[in-house]
């Protein structure tokens, strides 16, 4: 039976007063609030299917059923029921984390240690170090906010104003705020017990449980470069490696018998809690395998090589037991059974284990992996934090690139957490299905593609998306007349096109050199788009622009090399390649390309002839990474420019506007935040002045082309927005986020709130088309996330400049309808007629006597 058309539901989703007027002799001029925006709330469609990066855990020993999550770029998530349900703590704090803890001696105090420290190439920094005295009801900022990396935390075992914060500093440049910091007034000041230069800092750090005047520090040199290669440009110091502090941290000793007698990269180490005069270390030295494999395991011992060391005299003298590191700089945990010092545990790649000593290590626990897994026994790969329960040691809890697992019999076996959606998309696209799905990439997790809406009361379900490409992902389009094609691709340039209908295996369209001797550059996350003008037409960059004229299957150069490289030449960065590129909607063929390394080309005639601005963007120094470039649906001269420089250790913001192609830029950041980059820009199609910006923490928005910004807030917790699409027909904001999966919000209304709207008494919006369905009924008794649908009916927004006696809605068809009051409140004011039957309406909204008029259509859903 279909929905009934009657009932008129009205919320409470109201601004207070939003409007203030400036008179002058000669007129009222309207000035625009902020707080209009508030009525927005964006919703979260998932995915969950995959975790996201999980890099530390806290867990309550005595209470193992509580215990925090921290994820890499999506906050901090507790759970008090052992993992059936999950709360973010974080959202309005911080989003990248590296490093939790709760005090076992007082579980109510947790701290948190911003900004991940495994320095890959999308990491993205914190603030300092927080404090919750309350379980994490509540959170208290505690300084050393320019470590912005911080490794580990851990609190005395007995003291609970005691705490070390290993922090390894900024990754992109020097600064002082690195090492080992220790409070002993739970935080109210600081030490810097462990300053060794501002190049080296700590990575991790461990407590001895029974003389917690003795700890073990991994100092760390790391420092990553201005593209996005796979590993950090440098990874030893002179200074890094392992210390000892036998006074609480006056005094520091460099270990050293028995350990590599070269320079050290990252190293991790662990105390055995029966006995702590047994301790372990994971150890990269300048002679370690580097890259993805590192060194591999149970190979013919070599100190200088790095390894797995022992020591059976707290430090005093070590011996290695293998040469396994793996890939160094991602990883560097070793983990020890709290009964058993035979059973160790090693994160990386693989999930490693010894029952020997570590003289011998397997890859997991339990059944040889699945063909294309690493992981063992079924669980994702790149592993990052491992609990052990000491009152069980068959429980585990592990933390990796794919989410949260949990095992009860030592790593047999292994069962995923799908409650928390963490995915780390790098960018997003849109289909025009009804309702529409949306594709993207993400971080470890390949391309998946799921609906914005669906027609169950449940909601949007992990059974809903779907995986279309494997490997990591980035770039997806899809072709606007064919809802089957989509383009996905994996990293440094491997496209694939997929008939997502036939649910079969991509056809990869690579483009391939010809040349002799001419090398084909292409970026960690390498740009792709469809011609708005022809969608069998496909541009991908790498060192040259590409472009094919069916679909991919043949490709054509139509640059030269638009980077600051030489072409034919390989980089062991792996930069010096584009990174964004843009089509005129106006006119095909107006082409504009940006690179990692700066530059920023365009043509007007299809790639015929280039035109280098790069030196016309004022201000900016050089070496940049150009994040986007965005061209306008209503000049054709007119473009945007985004670009960021937090690889080169600059976090200001910069944003530009062309109106004469590119010639001359003028800058509009005027007041955006001056420490959150930008990754991405849209205008709106509907209206010339409606900008989007994306930074690493957040969506601004403005409604006058750039001279004024507003924090766009819609219920969105801080985290990087990388990527934002605006549905061509359903006027939906498309946010995808790299940590808390993907967000939709309706922005159709602010596409009409011109200042002419705001000066009119009242203003009835445009009313998208209303589905009428009958939704059905699914039993899920899965603990798995399910993203919510959208309310069901018409969503319909009106606008109030001030109070009014009596506000009325009326929907009628065919001179028959009802009239309801609603919310006479000033400012924007949002109802849904959540009942409804196909058919053509009349909307009317009184106020005061004075009726404003919409159309409103509801189609049977399809």
């Amino acid at each position: 039976m279909r929905r009934q058309l009657s009932v008129i539901t009205t919320f409470a989703l109201v601004t207070l007063f939003v409007l203030q007027t400036e008179r002058s002799a000669s007129q009222e001029k309207v000035v625009f609030d902020s707080s209009i925006l508030d009525v927005f709330q964006a919703r979260n469609i998932g995915p969950a299917n995959m975790g996201g990066r999980i890099v530390d855990l806290a867990v309550v020993d005595k209470n193992p059923d509580t215990y925090y999550v921290a994820a890499a770029t999506g906050g901090v998530w507790k759970t008090t029921d052992g993992g059936a349900t999950f709360k973010p703590l974080t959202d309005h704090l911080t989003c990248s984390i590296g490093a939790i803890a709760v005090s076992q001696s007082n579980p109510d105090v947790v701290w948190i240690g911003g900004g991940e420290a495994n320095p890959r190439n999308s990491v993205t920094w914190g603030d300092g170090a927080y404090k919750s005295t309350d379980g994490g009801k509540s959170w208290t900022h505690m300084g050393l906010k320019e470590t912005q990396h911080i490794g580990r935390v851990v609190i005395h075992p007995t003291n609970p104003d005691i705490v070390y914060i290993a922090a390894l500093g900024h990754l992109w440049g020097a600064n002082p705020e690195r090492g080992l910091f220790k409070t002993t007034d739970g935080g109210k000041t600081w030490s810097h017990v462990l300053k060794l230069d501002a190049d080296t800092g700590c990575i991790d750090v461990a407590i001895d449980p029974a003389e917690p005047e003795i700890l073990y520090a991994a100092a760390y040199a790391v420092r990553r470069d201005g593209f996005s290669g796979g590993d950090p440009a440098k990874q030893y110091g002179p200074k890094a490696g392992l210390y000892k502090t036998t006074d609480g941290g006056k005094r520091w000793e460099k270990m050293n018998k028995g350990l590599p007698d070269n320079q050290y990269g990252r190293c991790g180490v662990a105390i055995y809690r029966k006995d702590p005069k047994v301790v372990y270390a994971v150890v990269q030295s300048e002679k370690t395998g580097v890259g993805t494999k590192g060194n591999l395991p149970n190979k013919a011992l070599d100190p200088a090589s790095g390894g797995v060391f022992r020591s059976d005299d707290r430090g005093a003298s070590w011996t290695q037991v293998n040469t396994l590191v793996p890939r160094p700089f991602y990883y560097g945990n070793i983990r020890i059974d709290p009964a058993d010092d035979q059973r160790i545990y090693v994160l990386g790649t693989s999930f490693f284990v010894s029952s020997d000593g570590g003289k011998q290590f397997q890859v997991g626990g339990g059944p040889p992996p699945k063909k294309g897994v690493k992981g063992g026994g079924g669980i994702h790969p790149d592993h990052h934090a491992l609990w052990i329960n000491p009152a069980d040691p068959k429980h585990l809890i592990l933390g990796n690139d794919g989410g949260l697992y949990i095992s009860r019999n030592r790593a047999v076996s292994w069962t995923a957490n799908r409650g928390m959606p963490l995915a780390q998309f790098y960018a997003v696209a849109v289909d025009m299905r009804k309702p529409y799905r949306v594709y993207g990439g993400l971080q470890d997790n390949g391309s998946w593609g799921g609906p914005s809406a669906t027609r169950s009361e449940e909601g949007i379900t992990l059974a809903d998306w779907k995986s279309i490409l494997g490997a990591d992902g980035f770039h997806c389009q899809c072709d606007p007349t064919d809802v089957n094609i989509v383009y996905a691709e994996s990293q440094y340039g491997k496209p694939s096109r997929i008939d997502v209908s036939a649910g079969k295996k991509g056809k990869g369209i690579q483009p391939k050199s010809g040349d002799k001797g001419d090398t084909y550059r292409f970026n960690w996350s390498s740009p792709m788009l469809l011609s708005p003008h022809d969608p069998k037409t496909i541009f991908y960059g790498g060192n040259y622009l590409f472009r094919s004229a069916d679909r991919g299957d043949k490709w054509e150069k139509i640059s030269g090399d638009l980077t600051a490289g030489k072409a034919g030449t390989t980089y062991k960065s792996t930069g010096h390649t584009l990174t964004t590129i843009a089509e005129s909607p106006k006119k095909a063929g107006l082409i504009y390309v940006g690179s990692d390394d700066g530059r920023v080309h365009v043509t007007k005639d299809g790639g015929k002839t280039w035109t280098d601005v790069s030196d016309k963007v004022p201000g900016v120094a050089k070496n940049r990474w150009i994040t986007r470039v965005e061209c306008s649906h209503h000049d054709e001269a007119t473009a945007y420019l985004t670009i960021g420089r937090h690889r080169n250790d600059d976090h200001k913001p910069y944003v530009f506007k062309t109106t004469d192609h590119g010639a001359t830029w003028t800058s509009i950041v005027n007041n955006l935040p001056k420490d959150a980059p930008v990754n991405v820009i849209r205008e709106s199609s509907k209206n010339a002045k409606l900008l989007f910006v994306g930074t690493e923490q957040a969506i601004h928005v403005s409604l006058d082309g750039g001279k004024l910004w507003h924090h766009f807030k819609a219920g969105l917790p801080v985290v990087p927005i990388h990527d934002l699409v605006i549905h061509p027909r359903e006027r939906d904001l498309v946010i995808g986020t790299h940590g808390r999966s993907v967000y939709v919000v309706d922005i159709g209304p602010l596409e009409e709130l011109t200042p002419k709207v705001l000066a009119q008494p009242a203003y009835l919006f445009s009313v998208r088309t209303a589905q009428a369905f009958t939704p059905t009924k699914v039993e899920n008794k899965s603990k798995a996330y399910v993203a919510p649908n959208p309310p069901a009916g018409a969503t319909i927004y009106y606008y109030l400049r001030a109070a009014a006696k009596e506000v009325s809605v009326t929907v009628s068809r065919d001179g028959e309808g009802k009239s309801s009051p609603v919310k006479s409140s000033p400012g924007l004011n949002v109802f849904r007629w959540n009942a409804s039957m196909p058919g053509d309406y009349r909307l009317d909204l009184g106020v005061d006597g004075q009726t404003y008029t919409q159309k409103l259509r509801v189609e049977a859903a399809e």
